[in-house]
């Protein structure tokens, strides 16, 4: 790496520059998600034309799951995260200008390939952090997107209520990001720390780390569903298009903020498995109220809660399987995220054809019982 004992503040620096780009892309997806029901009005399209539609995202960013390793080995992550930041939010405008649903999954799937690339150079910019500052601040890392999340849902509900068109919100982010990613380029680590070891891209995990990875699943399936649904079924409880749409999904985020700023000291006091017994009982509590009790303040406070339990859920298992005496942290680690994102990229399709066939109040019930299926697997950590 660069001689960092000629600048005492390179560390830090470099901190504030990662987590800007952290708030970047919270702030991004969350202005996209805000700006669903939208765009699902304006094209016309069912639960389960939507679900259809909404998996061009997964698609784009299993497609950068191959070559984003090997393109960030060559090229350096401070290079690929401001680029695939550009290529993140150069989506956006097309999101909101959609005429038609084969355009529209034409953008979510670069917005999907785009969002992989730059979740993996982020993090990887973060570990870089993490061995300059000689210490674990991973999870404030993530803290910080979810408060990019959290004010991209404020955002979005009060830009929607104002009438203004999801193209001139979402160019408008999309303009800011790249600007303060060319402001936040130079103070990036020019150089990666490179491992001694040959490790592989993906690796199974073990019966122990399948069972972490079971809950990761659990916990990203719900994240993910309650990223693209939560401000549809509000707005169907609230039964008023001129009503503050996401406001469940804003004490979602705000929850979810909280909960990751207090869980390490949380998982310190009463320990992992405790911990995430707890999380994964919060999220079968919250959802229970928002689904059984249809009143807009009882969606809020259900919403809040469930975004509490799944705060800390993904990276307590991520902080556990890092100390697997069975496996490297860097293979562990890519087993968990590939069992865990299969959950997140499938959640709102899977809750698009449930509410097709049913409705979107029994479809959601999927997380309560999630909830309830990973509290039983906690229950088997040794």
């Amino acid at each position: 790496m660069e001689n960092l004992t000629t600048n005492p503040n390179y560390g830090r620096n470099a901190r504030i520059a990662a987590n800007t780009l952290f708030f970047l892309c919270g702030i991004s997806f969350a202005s996209w998600a805000s700006r669903i029901p939208d765009v699902k009005e304006f094209l016309q399209l069912s639960d389960a034309a939507l679900g259809s539609v909404l998996f061009a995202m997964p698609i784009g960013s299993l497609t950068a799951l191959p070559v984003s390793g090997i393109i960030i080995e060559k090229f350096g992550s401070r290079n690929i995260t401001v680029f695939s930041l550009v290529f993140y939010v150069i989506a956006l405008p097309i999101l909101g200008l959609a005429q038609v649903p084969y355009v529209l999954a034409i953008g979510l799937f670069i917005f999907g390939f785009g969002s992989d690339m730059l979740n993996i150079s982020m993090n990887v910019q973060a570990v870089n952090v993490e061995k300059i500052l000689k210490r674990s601040i991973m999870s404030s890392f993530h803290a910080v997107f979810s408060t990019g999340f959290m004010i991209g849902a404020a955002l979005g509900g009060l830009i929607a209520k104002q009438g203004i068109s999801p193209f001139a919100h979402l160019t408008t982010i999309s303009i800011i990001d790249i600007l303060m990613g060319i402001v936040v380029y130079r103070f990036l680590v020019a150089q990666d720390q490179k491992s001694s070891e040959s490790q592989p891209l993906f690796a199974l995990p073990d019966k122990g780390l399948m069972l972490l990875g079971i809950i990761a699943f659990c916990g990203m399936l719900s994240e993910g569903a309650m990223a693209d649904w939560s401000v549809l079924y509000y707005k169907q409880v609230l039964n008023n298009p001129h009503g503050y749409a996401t406001a469940g999904f804003t004490a979602f985020s705000i929850l979810m903020v909280v909960g990751r700023v207090f869980g390490d000291k949380i998982v310190h006091t009463i320990g992992l498995r405790k911990t995430l017994l707890i999380n994964c009982l919060i999220v079968f509590l919250g959802m229970s109220i928002a689904l059984i009790f249809q009143h807009p303040v009882a969606v809020v406070i259900g919403f809040g809660i469930t975004g509490l339990g799944l705060s800390t859920i993904v990276p307590l298992i991520y902080s556990e399987a890092g100390h697997s005496k069975t496996m490297s942290a860097g293979v562990a680690l890519a087993a968990i995220t590939t069992v865990g994102m299969a959950g997140f990229l499938i959640g709102p399709v899977l809750i698009g054809y449930l509410s097709e066939f049913s409705s979107l109040r029994i479809a959601l019930s999927s997380i309560m019982l999630l909830g309830l299926l990973g509290a039983f697997l906690t229950s088997k950590i040794r």
